[in-house]
């Protein structure tokens, strides 16, 4: 039997993470046993943590990352991926200016590996790329947030051989990241969906995507105000030495200062745009802690998740 992969893939910012998320909840919704891989989950079976200098220990290390990890996937599952078809390889190798029809060919082999399972790319673009990666850059702290890529990629090769550019060359590399995505996108050998999404109507575009997959639509349950702001207060894990603070605000819990926490259940809560999970732990009615599962890199990195005790 074939494999069943949903692959999102975009611009930094495009909404890839929260679409990836909503889709691998429906899924399961369905009744689908479904398996997340966000960008920054921890161990990923195809992004690698580290870098690697030479190009063609990268390019193979790649295809058998996605070799060894499809043939040990189980058939009775889904697998959603965020960004580990296009923006890995495209973004490794573009730091190292690599050329840029070897990129193409390598991300051309692995399309050509997954187009002998039943595999879909999601991918979600803007006509207007500048006007894309500018709005981008302010979302995610402007002129600091530039001068803090510059500052952590500037060794690059990219990046060394645009120096008189300075940090403006991190704005090159993610328009030309854009123009080579495209390129490459409109040459795959499996499924694809290419959605123009200026306008950020995701309504809109996960009905359309529902529908593809034939998958009915089942939103988040109504949480009771009353119910979860008996989940707000702060919570202490004694290994860490490390408190986090949830937060109930506007009818809505909050945790690592601005992410959302919503509902899968009536003790469990989701984060849309990192792979974490949270479970509430009561002792008959009195909440005692939390349990934040998935592997993460940020948030939990034990198979068996990271508890915090309810210290107020």
């Amino acid at each position: 039997m074939k494999k069943n992969f949903i692959l999102i893939e975009g611009i930094p910012g495009s909404g890839k993470s929260t679409f990836a998320r909503f889709l691998s909840n429906q899924f399961e919704r369905n009744g689908r046993a479904c398996r997340l891989f966000l960008e920054t989950t921890y161990e990923h079976p195809i992004i690698e943590s580290t870098g690697r200098e030479d190009d063609s220990l990268f390019i193979k290390s790649f295809y058998d990352r996605w070799s060894k990890f499809l043939d040990n996937l189980p058939e009775d599952e889904v697998v959603v991926l965020e960004s580990a078809f296009l923006q890995s390889p495209i973004v490794h190798l573009l730091h190292k200016d690599a050329d840029r029809e070897l990129i193409k060919s390598l991300i051309m082999k692995v399309s050509n590996r997954l187009s002998m399972e039943n595999c879909t790319l999601i991918y979600f673009y803007q006509k207007d790329a500048p006007a894309a990666i500018d709005k981008m850059l302010k979302a995610r702290g402007g002129r600091e947030y530039l001068l803090h890529k510059h500052n952590e990629y500037k060794d690059e090769p990219y990046f060394r051989n645009r120096i008189e550019q300075g940090p403006e060359s991190h704005i090159s590399f993610f328009l030309e990241y854009a123009v080579l995505a495209h390129e490459v996108v409109r040459e795959l050998t499996i499924s694809t969906e290419i959605i123009e999404n200026s306008f950020a109507d995701y309504g809109s575009y996960q009905k359309y995507v529902l529908e593809k997959l034939n998958l009915k639509h089942y939103p988040d349950p109504v949480l009771e105000a009353s119910l979860m702001e008996k989940y707000s207060g702060l919570y202490h894990n004694r290994e860490m030495d490390l408190t986090i603070s949830v937060e109930f605000i506007n009818d809505g819990l909050w945790i690592f200062g601005n992410k959302s926490l919503k509902p899968k259940s009536s003790d469990q809560f989701y984060l849309d745009d990192i792979s974490a999970t949270v479970r509430f732990i009561t002792d008959k009615t009195k909440v005692t802690g939390i349990l934040i599962t998935e592997k993460d890199l940020y948030a939990n990195r034990n198979d068996h998740g990271t508890a915090f005790e309810r210290i107020s």
